[in-house]
């Protein structure tokens, strides 16, 4: 069996990590795939990578997708009509549906099959267990309905919400079930807040670590880097999957909030279902270390975006920024709780009324 290595970032391709690659193959593995828009993007991306890596070929592992073959054929065919041929013959796409192996262009070859069941042991070995991801479904559904409320968004349908979350039907159905109090519901069966989910929002703020994957990290050697250069380095980097949150955050959205200071560097990084990786933090300073102690204060702050969709706002200056409820959850954690209430205040939603 050729030597596999999982999740490697791609060179000249920031903020792309294979989920597993040999010597001669890029692989990208999608779980339960339902939506043919992402399947698009999928594609799409994994062109770019082909562009900047000219040697391996690239391959597309779907296990278990919820579209149609029909459905990944038209995909496929679109794709290769607007690809540069050289770029799309190195193409493939192989499914794994109900044990068996299918592809297309091509079924993958018997030599690689192990391989690719390999691949997807190790892809749900990374995947939070389906009851955890059923207990917190409804807090992933809280914070974009409340991202849409404290935006002026309007109301969302359904299947915006599954796509957004990642969730299945019949999750996003018992959390609305569970915040129907709260809700506004229209005759399209779209939904939206009408006022704020106190009762809610609470129960989130007493699991925020943990409905979040939070790693704190401070400073021992007694020459802490201060959280503005920890973000001249991490600029360098130029991840698109880690955005800029917490004080720093708030303060790009109402400019004129009160915070004195920047007393640590608050990001969210979008992992979808995979694992958080970390390593990055030593290039932002080798001397960060991990910490769970309450009584000692973090430098750094890393909380993890599990749902499928960032709602990260891109920005000029190469890093984006994390949504107005991450932030808001941030300065909670932070225990800035009258900079919490007048940075939710700001906006149209609460009319300056929050209690």
């Amino acid at each position: 069996m050729k030597s596999l290595r999982f999740e490697c970032p791609i060179e000249n391709f920031p903020g792309f990590r294979a989920d597993a690659v040999t010597n001669d193959t890029i692989f990208e593995v999608k779980v339960e795939a339902k939506d043919a828009r992402r399947l698009r993007t999928a594609l799409m991306d994994l062109a770019r990578v082909a562009a900047v890596d000219k040697v391996r070929r690239v391959l597309l592992v779907l296990e278990e997708p919820i579209i149609t073959e029909s459905r990944l054929k038209e995909e496929w065919n679109g794709a290769a009509s607007v690809l540069r041929p050289e770029l799309f013959a190195r193409l493939s796409m192989v499914i794994h549906r109900s044990g068996n192996w299918t592809g297309i262009p091509v079924p993958p070859d018997p030599s690689e099959l192990s391989m690719l069941d390999e691949i997807l042991r190790h892809e749900h070995s990374q995947r939070p267990a389906s009851s955890t991801r059923s207990s917190e479904a409804h807090h992933e559904i809280l914070r974009i309905l409340i991202h849409q409320w404290l935006l002026g968004k309007g109301p969302l349908a359904v299947s915006s919400l599954m796509e957004i979350s990642g969730t299945s039907h019949p999750t996003v159905s018992r959390s609305l079930e569970r915040f129907d109090h709260y809700l506004k519901r229209h005759s399209d069966r779209s939904v939206e807040l009408r006022i704020f989910p106190r009762e809610e929002w609470a129960r989130l703020l007493a699991v925020s670590d943990d409905v979040r994957g939070t790693v704190k990290y401070a400073d021992r050697s007694g020459q802490a880097r201060s959280p503005e250069s920890l973000l001249r380095r991490l600029r360098q980097l130029q991840r698109q999957d880690i955005a800029i949150g917490g004080v720093l955050g708030a303060k790009h959205y109402q400019p004129s909030l009160d915070l004195v200071g920047n007393p640590r560097l608050d990001l969210s990084i979008h992992c979808g279902r995979k694992a958080v990786d970390l390593s990055f933090v030593e290039r932002l300073d080798p001397a960060l270390e991990k910490t769970t102690r309450r009584d000692e204060s973090p430098t750094l702050v890393i909380h993890a975006i599990q749902r499928a969709e960032s709602l990260f706002q891109r920005s000029e200056d190469s890093l984006p920024w994390a949504d107005p409820v991450e932030c808001l959850l941030d300065l909670h954690e932070a225990r800035l709780e009258s900079q919490a209430l007048e940075f939710v205040n700001s906006f149209p939603a609460t009319k300056g009324r929050l209690p």
